[in-house]
């Protein structure tokens, strides 16, 4: 029983400093997003780094470690656009940013070799790094089209 409970509370992929200044950025929500941007990008180095050193003890397991923390990271980033995106907080210079980083990530992600070890974390993080890309297109989108509309209502109103 003990072992499971264990298991259940994962260790939090961010250190005090950087739960810190989530926190402290709490109501700014272009440096929130930007703040998870780097955490999952800190990540995707890390995987491409460790696995070209040849010499690096555990590396499966280290691997599969920051797959997972990948996963976790990225699924809050999402937690937080989906947040702001209610608030139509305007995220279109972020947004076009992880459009491009998401790409970047899946070449990381998909870089150290197949490994029972990893794999079906691999996996999960190249579904969270997908839902990503494909959650910040829509959303940029959607906020292209909202601030258009918003700019036009602006100068109608100005005209009366």
């Amino acid at each position: 029983m003990a072992t499971l409970l264990a298991q259940s509370r994962k260790k939090d992929p961010l250190t005090d400093q950087q739960i810190e200044a989530v926190r402290e950025a709490g109501d700014q929500p272009l440096e929130r997003i930007k703040l998870f941007v780097g955490y999952v990008d800190e990540r995707a180095k890390e995987i491409h780094d460790l696995n070209k050193d040849a010499g690096a003890q555990n590396k499966a397991v280290r691997i599969h470690n920051l797959f997972d923390e990948f996963t976790r990271l990225s699924d809050e980033l999402q937690d937080n656009m989906d947040n702001f995106d209610e608030q139509h907080a305007d995220l279109r210079k972020v947004l076009k940013e992880i459009v491009d980083k998401t790409g970047e990530w899946t070449t990381a992600l998909n870089e150290p070799p197949p490994n029972p070890q990893y794999d079906f974390m691999r996996k999960s993080a190249l579904d969270a790094n997908q839902s990503a890309h494909e959650g910040s297109v829509q959303m940029l989108a959607d906020e292209v089209k909202y601030f258009a509309e918003k700019k036009k209502e602006e100068k109608e109103e100005q005209k009366r």
